[in-house]
């Protein structure tokens, strides 16, 4: 990731229409915002360079790909030196149905959103996973009802 960069009108409209129509063509691209092929490159490959276009990915859809359950589970920590810390994260990070983590002020420590095929999938992975995570003093899970909003786009 580089340093930040300032964004003007013309980088904000491109990153919107990235983020609404990522399929399009740069030569599309270019077109919707009056610029030529050059310098609608040059914005993206400078907005790459800055970290500010992570990557191109496609997203998958959690419950067409069969995944009917997501949990968010909050995690007390029983230890917070660098060291506990560090072997937490590294072990979340193996954890497949562990899809984010973040670290959070407040109550807990850690919030992870868990994907599970089945309410009896999510209690396998509690069982051979998460209980198994180190220096966890207590879990407090959430099982979602349903998705009210959920999104990648940034308010550029």
């Amino acid at each position: 990731m580089g340093e930040a960069i300032e964004l003007d009108e013309t980088d904000r409209r491109l990153l919107r229409l990235l983020q609404a129509e990522p399929e399009l063509t740069l030569r599309e691209v270019g077109d919707r915002l009056g610029l030529s092929h050059t310098p609608c490159w040059r914005r993206l490959a400078r907005m790459r360079e800055a970290g500010v276009i992570e990557e191109r990915r496609h997203i998958v859809d959690p419950v067409a790909a069969g995944f009917e359950i997501i949990v968010f589970c909050a995690v007390r920590m029983n230890g917070h030196s660098r060291a506990h810390l560090e072997e937490f994260e590294a072990a979340v990070g193996r954890i497949a149905e562990v899809v984010m983590c973040y670290s959070v002020s407040g109550d807990h420590d850690y919030l992870l959103k868990v994907l599970a095929k089945s309410i009896k999938h999510y209690e396998s992975t509690v069982k051979n996973a998460l209980v198994q995570l180190p220096h966890v003093l207590s879990i407090s899970t959430s099982v979602t009802l349903r998705e009210i909003k959920n999104t990648t786009d940034v308010p550029v």
